[in-house]
């Protein structure tokens, strides 16, 4: 560290430092700066949580049902909790496949069930437009028989997410 002299009997130069308001007003630009940053970000690219995906595949499914002039679905424990165990185990087993309906519907006490599984979607939205550009899919999202509806998401430990929609009927 160098150490400035002065000649005795010269007063040092006075303080250069900003005054007060200019340093809060650089701080408050700064906080407004980042503030619009944050906002231009997608809400896609924020963290998606399973419930967030969930809620957003579920509010998606209703909304294609409505524009097809089908009921909306409810949500029911029994079929819930099978859609959650089936995400929860593709996601751990990093692989996508079928659960027993028939399992489904004697527990639930169904008359007919339905699965769309899905993985590597990032957003619930996005994952109910796949299911709704293909066939078999969009079949199940949009049969006016089902009343019943079982969504869950959760993620691999790669990040992947996986997704299980369970459609019944009592």
């Amino acid at each position: 560290m160098r150490t400035r002299r002065y000649p005795r009997g010269t007063p040092p130069p006075p303080d250069r430092s900003p005054p007060l308001r200019t340093l809060t007003s650089r701080t408050v630009l700064a906080s407004v700066l980042l503030a619009l940053l944050v906002s231009l970000v997608p809400a896609s690219a924020q963290a998606q949580t399973p419930g967030r995906y969930q809620d957003q595949a579920r509010s998606s499914t209703n909304a294609k049902r409505v524009d097809h002039d089908h009921a909306r679905l409810r949500k029911s424990v029994c079929v819930q909790r099978f859609a959650r165990r089936q995400a929860t185990r593709m996601a751990n087993q990093e692989r996508m496949f079928h659960q027993d309906l028939g399992r489904v519907m004697n527990r639930c006490n169904l008359t007919m069930a339905g699965e769309n599984v899905a993985y590597g979607y990032a957003t619930g939205r996005a994952v109910v437009r796949g299911w709704m550009n293909s066939p078999g899919h969009r079949a199940n999202i949009l049969e006016p028989r089902f009343r019943l509806l079982g969504m869950a998401a959760r993620r691999s430990d790669d990040g992947q997410w996986y997704a299980a929609q369970v459609f019944g009927r009592r």
